[in-house]
């Protein structure tokens, strides 16, 4: 008796997985394809981009602007979303789908939604084995960090002037990357999560270290020709010491800024540049 109780649950369970997933964001889909999901993924957004079987994907809108009815026409038995200020989950409820809400805003967060995602889907072995190889990397970069350097991360600014800025505050992913791989954010004490900054704000705080990435990874712009054109921009400013040293890093690939199981790789990264490495 006990057997067949045994096997009715397995075979509810079973049953229950999805097989016809939507992912709204780039962690998320970047998560499923790392599960081996990657044949269940019916739809992601304009944005998810790797691996690159992602690319061939039908497309949803993008996280603040989804495509309901798109999302409603791919049949999904489970649409995968992160919190959001556009409702996105009462929406797609309001129409009968089976939402799932997650977290990737820290590096737990990203841990615990790999975990939650495994066991959805009877992937818990998989899951287990990635929660473990990105726990050692990470732990790998501390580990390895002699020297704590100040830094900062600019997401935006006017092209071809010094203007506009907009960097990387206290409490964001971006910030919990550069800490984990010995890069102390310079606007921590901002009362802002993306604070706008002058250059007066930078030359008062004279970083050791800019990290720079605009829209250049999303308009397709090549790495060296970026590269070249914020290196430009900033050859003005000679008296900040980031410029002098050569320590202006323009990054061109979505790796750094996209939530997701590529976190240990984009701190390797990190700490690669804030040791000697180039920017890539």
């Amino acid at each position: 008796m006990l057997r067949l109780i045994f096997l009715l649950l397995l075979a509810l369970s079973t049953f229950a997985q999805p097989r016809r997933i939507v992912s709204t964001v780039p962690g998320l889909t970047e998560i499923l394809f790392n599960l081996d999901l990657g044949d269940r993924v019916v739809g992601v957004s304009e944005y998810c981009r790797f691996p690159a079987a992602a690319l061939a994907k039908p497309k949803v809108g993008s996280f603040l602007q989804p495509n309901i009815e798109a999302i409603a026409a791919l049949k999904p038995d489970l649409v995968l979303i992160i919190k959001n200020p556009v409702r996105l989950k009462q929406r797609l409820e309001a129409v009968g789908l089976r939402v799932q809400e997650l977290d990737l805003e820290t590096m737990p967060g990203i841990l615990a939604a790999i975990a939650q995602l495994g066991q959805d889907t009877a992937r818990q072995k998989q899951a287990t084995a990635l929660r473990s190889n990105l726990e050692q990397r990470l732990a790998a970069v501390k580990s390895k960090v002699k020297q704590r350097q100040r830094v900062t991360f600019l997401v935006g600014r006017t092209p071809q002037r010094l203007e506009g800025m907009v960097a990387v505050g206290p409490g964001s992913y971006l910030d919990e990357l550069m800490r984990a791989a010995g890069g102390d954010n310079i606007f921590a004490d901002s009362p802002a999560m993306y604070p706008k900054v002058s250059i007066e704000q930078l030359l008062a705080r004279d970083p050791q270290a800019i990290f720079e990435m605009g829209d250049s990874v999303h308009e397709g712009i090549p790495q060296n020709r970026y590269r070249e054109d914020v290196l430009a921009v900033w050859a003005r400013m000679p008296s900040l010491r980031a410029v002098r040293e050569r320590r202006i890093f323009p990054l061109n690939d979505d790796l750094y800024v996209v939530p997701g199981p590529r976190f240990a790789e984009a701190a390797e990264r990190f700490f690669e540049m804030l040791n000697g490495g180039p920017a890539r």
